[in-house]
């Protein structure tokens, strides 16, 4: 976040390898695994998932080109990924589900997501109504990387988003 903030990049590389060592204690499968049980560690490492979350959420880059929420200013309550859709069908939005990519529920009606996609949706629905790309106030923005892109919404009035091919 230095980094992002200030615009100095020196501590960048080594921040990325602090990221790196924070797995050491971590199993195969994300739990911790301590050597000789030793609780102390988990002050150190128990939290690591957190630090994750907030690199990728600041560089973008870090998090694979995937469908997936980076952050949110709000509690987010609910998300269906393409393929995963659970409760998506009972809430009779006006889309045709074959092509959405993404539906999330958040707790508050206004806030932000920013969500790492592998390409750039076609349209961004607000509780089942196209919103706006816009680089400011309400609506969504593109930014498009190296592979795929950074979608952010701007919810205004509203708690449900959909995302679509």
């Amino acid at each position: 976040m230095y980094t992002k903030l200030s615009g100095d990049t020196s501590f960048y590389t080594n921040a990325l390898h602090e990221l790196n060592w924070a797995t050491y204690s971590v199993d195969v499968d994300g739990k911790n695994c301590f050597p000789f049980d030793e609780p102390w560690l988990t002050d150190g490492y128990g939290d690591y998932v957190r630090h994750y979350l907030r690199a990728m959420d600041t560089y973008p880059s870090l998090a694979p080109a995937q469908d997936h929420i980076l952050s949110s200013t709000s509690v987010i309550q609910q998300v269906d990924y393409k393929g995963f859709f659970k409760k998506f069908i009972y809430l009779n939005f006006n889309a045709d589900t074959n092509k959405v990519r993404l539906f999330y529920r958040a707790f508050d009606n206004n806030g932000t997501e920013r969500i790492r996609m592998k390409t750039k949706p076609s349209a961004v629905l607000l509780n089942d109504k196209a919103i706006n790309e816009t680089s400011d106030g309400g609506g969504y923005s593109w930014t498009a990387m190296a592979d795929g892109g950074l979608l952010t919404v701007r919810r205004k009035d509203g708690d449900k988003v959909v995302v679509m091919e």
